[in-house]
């Protein structure tokens, strides 16, 4: 959890002292012994008590944490013109994609077995394509199995539960870093922070994630999993190299 910066009390001292010393000048003059004659009366106003200048070391309230929404790798980032994702589990890849939102929505999937491609599939706006193998030659496929297939590829069936962490309430907080050539926050679960136990995390297990300033996940690392550490990179963001094209 961030720990917030105490207010100190200095100000609150400064503002005492200064109240003490205008009572104490502010007294009426006492007349000398034996004189009859009445003292004038006192012309000079005390000194007016002025605010207390702001204490120095007030409270740095930090930037709140981000949030995030890990399925919408597989929809389109808002405000992000293109980008590429890639997975792996185990540290073996398991899915890659490039993914261009204008003119429409269109993405390039190529999906993994044993590090070899095993499915490739092509979507653009309502068309769509799958070939299997690298070298396979593209078939075109209802927009129904198009969609079906698109389910499979949701990011939170790899991170399962995890998925639903609390990260904005519960994680700590890293800092700002360049992540994927992006400035984004660094956030971390691990198996010592109240969320990470209550989720039976393994010990010496973290989810590290860098979300981008404008809000989406810009990568997901779960190691000290063995072989369920999961890898999620989002690369290449607003690239000219992305492109999607169909098959001829």
């Amino acid at each position: 959890m961030i720990d917030l910066r105490r207010a100190g009390l200095f100000g609150a001292m400064l503002l005492s002292a200064t109240m003490t010393a205008a009572a104490c000048g502010g007294s009426a003059a006492t007349p000398a012994p034996g004189d009859t004659t009445p003292a004038p009366a006192e012309t000079t106003d005390a000194p007016a008590i002025t605010d207390a200048p702001a204490a120095t070391d007030a409270p740095v309230t930090p930037a709140p944490l981000p949030t995030f929404d890990v399925s919408a790798l597989t929809g389109a980032i808002p405000g992000v013109d293109s980008y590429r994702t890639s997975f792996s589990v185990g540290g073996v890849e398991q899915y890659q994609s490039v993914v261009v939102t204008k003119p429409e929505l269109s993405k390039a999937i190529t999906t993994f077995s044993d590090g070899v491609a095993d499915s490739r599939y092509i979507f653009i706006g309502k068309r769509s394509w799958m070939a299997t193998g690298a070298d396979g030659a593209f078939e075109a496929i209802p927009e129904q199995l198009a969609s079906s297939m698109l389910l499979l590829f949701d990011p939170t069936a790899m991170i399962g539960a995890y998925a639903q962490l609390d990260f904005a309430g519960s994680a700590i907080d890293v800092g700002t870093e360049q992540k994927n050539d992006v400035s984004a926050r660094h956030l971390r679960i691990d198996s010592t922070t109240i969320i990470g136990a209550a989720a039976q995390m393994p010990a010496g297990s973290a989810i590290d994630i860098w979300v981008a300033e404008a809000g989406y996940l810009i990568a997901w690392e779960m190691t000290g999993f063995g072989e369920s550490d999961v890898s999620i990179q989002v690369t290449g963001v607003n690239d000219p190299a992305n492109k999607v094209e169909a098959p001829e």
